[in-house]
């Protein structure tokens, strides 16, 4: 009996084991099963250098722009604009001198301006950036000049009277596979800020829609449609790529230290490409 009694005993544990083996394996698949329909893009990313990709160009300018060459159904055509930003876009892109980096002079960016980028022209400068992917935050830490994107993921509405600011405010939510992400709010310098690595003008009233998919485990695709009825006639497209580079680490990276301007200055003196520290 005593052996029957134990041989229950063992029995009774080995169910009960077994019950919440079994509830926690299911709880798992539970959240797995729903986390795993919504891709991770987690990791560190890398672009190309160059403007927005659908944008053509005028002048010694590049023929295309945001990133490279045209994706499909892009045209290399200019987005219509206004006379004003049109205007500014002109000598921007023409009869300007470059420097010995192949920067256009006038970028607010470089020396003697030192102006931190905005978004989304950080897309266009070709350095990596990591991604960070929580339930109700997206973050993108640029390796320039440290800047930090916040796309909120909780589903609230974007807030009426918030200043400009040079990341703007970002929305997002998920469409299938595709995350969607509004920015508003983006600082535009009073009309002097550069919204690519092209010039392209815009105001504050600028919005930026992103679909931002993985098209493959090591390619990120942001398609973006600009919207700012200050600056061009209708909504134009563009569109970046970005390759994942799990060897790659980040670095601090900064344009505008004061040992970098003394070679900036010395080498622009000389005649020689500007040196790199």
């Amino acid at each position: 009996m005593q052996n029957g009694f134990a041989r229950s005993i063992l029995t009774i544990v080995a169910v009960a084991a077994f019950s919440v083996n079994l509830l926690a394996q299911s709880s798992v698949g539970q959240r797995s099963g729903g986390s795993s329909s919504r891709p991770d893009f987690s990791g560190t990313w890398v672009g190309r250098v160059g403007g927005l990709t659908g944008a053509g160009a005028i002048g010694n300018a590049p023929t295309d722009a945001f990133g490279g060459i045209p994706a499909p159904g892009f045209s290399r055509e200019e987005p219509q604009m206004l006379p004003w930003a049109q205007a500014l876009y002109r000598s921007r892109r023409e009869g300007r001198e470059r420097d010995q980096r192949g920067q256009e002079a006038g970028d607010p960016t470089i020396y003697p301006y030192c102006q931190p980028s905005t978004f989304p022209r950080l897309y266009t400068f070709g350095g990596a950036f990591d991604l960070v992917q929580l339930p109700n935050r997206v973050y993108m830490l640029f390796e320039g000049h440290h800047h930090i994107r916040r796309i909120f993921m909780d589903g609230k509405k974007h807030l009426e009277g918030w200043a400009p600011s040079r990341m703007g405010v970002s929305h997002g939510r998920w469409d299938g596979d595709t995350l969607v992400v509004e920015t508003t709010n983006i600082l535009s310098l009073d009309r002097n800020g550069w919204l690519d690595a092209f010039g392209h003008p815009f105001t504050d009233s600028l919005k930026v829609t992103e679909r931002i998919r993985r098209t493959s485990r090591d390619t990120l695709q942001a398609d973006l449609l600009f919207d700012d009825p200050e600056t061009y006639t209708r909504p134009w497209p563009g569109r970046k790529v970005f390759q994942l580079r799990s060897d790659w680490d980040l670095v601090d990276s900064a344009t505008c230290e004061d040992h970098w301007q003394e070679d900036f200055v010395r080498d622009m003196k000389s005649g020689k490409p500007a040196g790199r520290p």
